[in-house]
């Protein structure tokens, strides 16, 4: 089994909001695996938020 590919594209920011610190990560894992994948974590590390996006459909229309 090979290893899998490492996502395209990211976006990483962090937020503060009523005194927290946030952690927003987006990632696109490209067209052979087409989603965006976008997490927010809090205290550390703990994943609190996960959205994952398809965007197959529009895989080769213009």
């Amino acid at each position: 089994m090979g290893a899998s590919p490492s996502p395209l594209v990211g976006y990483n920011t962090n937020v503060r909001h009523k005194g927290k610190l946030y952690h927003i990560q987006t990632e696109d894992s490209g067209v052979k695996r087409p989603h965006v994948i976008t997490q927010l974590f809090a205290d550390g590390g703990r994943i609190v938020a996960s959205e994952k996006t398809s965007y197959e459909e529009h895989i080769g229309s213009e």
